[in-house]
Formats: structure tokens, C-alpha cells, sequence
């Protein structure tokens, strides 16, 4: 069969297409030449389950709209033919989401081009996480493709859902409700009070580590301090300081310092940036404290003193009658 007598064929299949469809529905036609548009959205959802969103950073996804008629192997094929060269319009829309996060398409129109082989693209979306959004929760966008009536095929819609999760958001807020700088005597401890506020999005365990101890100084804190999940909830923690109050006058100074990190309960390991805050005590003035150990042995020497100095008269006495 040439070239010449297949065109003629189609030729004669559209003009007999064209006079059906007067007479009946545009549906009826589309089944009786086997003929219908297919929409599908693709993405990477090996890619969508591992990747962690984060909060304040706008990710970008790639999302492939493809289009095709399938037909049967005779006068829907002969139909297709018919559109080569034309375009179809599709409409793509989101019409739902998490109530935590924003989304946008780059595009909500496209123009595909209409063959046996069908044709596709590539739109971006984005998306931006809330605050509020839960670490690891269940995030969905629905995304509904749509290509309206083509002449003598039926239209055609569908609705696709993609899954994400929000990342954990470790961020604290911390604040010293009285002052960071204190000054004391030898014999008193400073203490300061540290409230936490969790600012992120799961629960929240604290970590301290305290730094920069001088010598004879002493320093602790409370143990690790749970926030829970709720954005806004608060805890309070404490530093003590205890200075030198060895038997003198003091005159010193300590700055420590607390490194302060949020980690996520359900996994330590799973940290944010550590806050730092410094803390100043001033030790001043005298103490008598450790007096009673020099008076002790001040004693243990006196009578040591005293029994040598007993033993060295009597020998002297015993010398003075020999020599008499």
C-alpha cells in the first residue's frame, strides 16, 4: 500500500468522523474510535520521601506533565492523525495543601503538542513551610490536571497528590530574667536563673555544657531540660556558682560561659546551632573559713614543741648531777 493511498484513507476517516459526529455525542464518537486523552504527573517520590523540607527556605520540585491520546490501531490512530500539528491547552491547579505551607506552581497553563506519540513538560512548583508546621508530619499538596473538550475527544481530568515532610526545627529562645553579673562573698554561691522557650516545631531537649571554670571555682547547672512540643512552651533552668573561700581575702573574678543546645527528645543526636551565654560572679571580701585546719595543726606542733622542749630540761638536769 503507497503513501498515496494511506492519506487517502485517513482522509476519508476524517471526513467520516466529521460527518458522525453531527449525528452523535462527542463521547460516543471517542469510544467508537478508541480514542482518549491520558494525563499523568510524575515526580520523584523516592526523592519526596527522603527529602526533609525546611522551614524559611523555599524548595523547588520538578514535576512532569505528560500528555497522550491512546487510540486503537485503525480509526482512532487515523482520528490522531487528523489533530498532528495542533496543540491542546492543559490547566493545571492546586486545590488543596497542608494548612501549614505555601505553595505555588510556575505555571498554570501549558501548551502540548498533540501526536500519536503525545508530549510532555516540565513545571516547577514551590513550597514554603510555616512555622508552626509539625517535624515530620504529614504534608500533601493535590494537584488537578485538566485538558478541556479537543474538538471531537471527550476532555479529560485527573487528580494527583504528592507527600512531604517538614524538617525539625531546633531553635530556642533563652532570656536571664535578673542579670548574668553578680558579686559575692567567699562564703555564698551565685545563682542564676536561665528561662528557655522553645521555638520550633517538635519537642526539644536542652543540652549544657558549662565553660571556662577557673581554678578553685565550681560550677553547676540543672540536668537537661525538656521543652514540649507546643511552640511557646517554657522552662526554667539554673546556674550555681561557688567561688575559692579558702582562709583569706579574696578579690576575684570568673567568667564562665554555658553553651546551650536544642536537640530533638525523640533523638539527641538531631541538634541545632548552640546559644552561649556568660556569666560574670565577683568574689570579694575575707573569710575565716579553714582557720580550724591551721588551728589544729598549729596545736600538733605546740605540743610537740612542748614535749621536745621537756625531754631537752630533763636531759639537761640529768647532766648537771653527773657533773656534780
Amino acid at each position: 500500500m503507497t503513501n498515496k493511498t494511506i492519506k487517502k484513507i485517513l482522509f476519508s476517516t476524517t471526513i467520516l468522523v466529521l460527518f458522525i459526529s453531527i449525528i452523535f455525542p462527542i463521547s460516543a464518537i471517542g469510544q467508537a474510535y478508541n480514542a482518549q486523552v491520558v494525563l499523568d504527573l510524575d515526580w520523584d517520590a523516592d526523592e519526596l520521601q527522603d527529602v526533609v523540607v525546611s522551614r524559611d527556605e523555599v524548595t523547588e520540585l520538578e514535576l512532569e506533565l505528560k500528555f497522550k491520546i491512546n487510540t486503537g490501531d485503525y480509526f482512532g490512530k487515523g482520528l490522531v492523525m487528523g489533530y498532528t500539528g495542533k496543540t491542546a491547552l492543559i490547566n493545571i491547579d492546586i486545590i488543596d495543601k497542608s494548612s501549614w505551607c505555601y505553595t505555588v506552581l510556575e505555571v498554570t497553563r501549558v501548551e502540548l503538542n498533540i501526536s500519536l506519540e503525545g508530549d510532555s513538560t516540565n513545571i516547577k512548583l514551590f513550597l514554603l513551610i510555616n512555622e508552626n508546621a509539625p517535624a515530620y508530619g504529614n504534608g500533601f499538596i493535590k494537584i488537578k490536571a485538566q485538558c478541556p473538550q479537543l474538538a471531537l475527544l471527550k476532555g479529560f481530568e485527573k487528580e494527583f497528590e504528592l507527600h512531604f515532610s517538614p524538617a525539625y526545627i531546633p531553635i530556642i529562645r533563652t532570656d536571664l530574667p535578673e542579670t548574668n553579673t553578680k558579686r559575692i562573698k567567699p562564703e555564698e554561691k551565685a545563682v542564676f536563673p536561665i528561662d528557655l522557650e522553645n521555638a520550633g516545631n517538635a519537642r526539644t531537649i536542652v543540652i549544657f555544657d558549662i565553660q571556662n571554670v577557673p581554678d578553685g571555682w565550681s560550677a553547676t547547672i540543672s540536668d537537661e531540660v525538656i521543652l514540649d512540643e507546643g511552640k511557646g512552651s517554657k522552662a526554667q533552668a539554673y546556674l550555681t556558682v561557688v567561688p575559692p573561700s579558702d582562709l583569706g581575702f579574696h578579690y576575684e573574678e570568673a567568667n564562665i560561659r554555658v553553651k546551650i543546645t536544642p536537640a530533638r527528645a525523640e533523638d539527641p543526636d538531631e541538634t541545632g546551632n548552640p546559644l552561649y551565654a556568660n556569666f560574670i560572679v565577683q568574689n570579694r571580701g575575707s573569710t575565716s573559713q579553714g582557720i580550724e585546719n591551721y588551728l589544729f595543726w598549729g596545736l600538733i606542733v605546740f605540743i610537740f614543741l612542748a614535749i621536745a622542749l621537756l625531754m631537752l630540761r630533763g636531759l639537761r638536769k640529768k647532766s648537771k648531777k653527773k657533773s656534780s
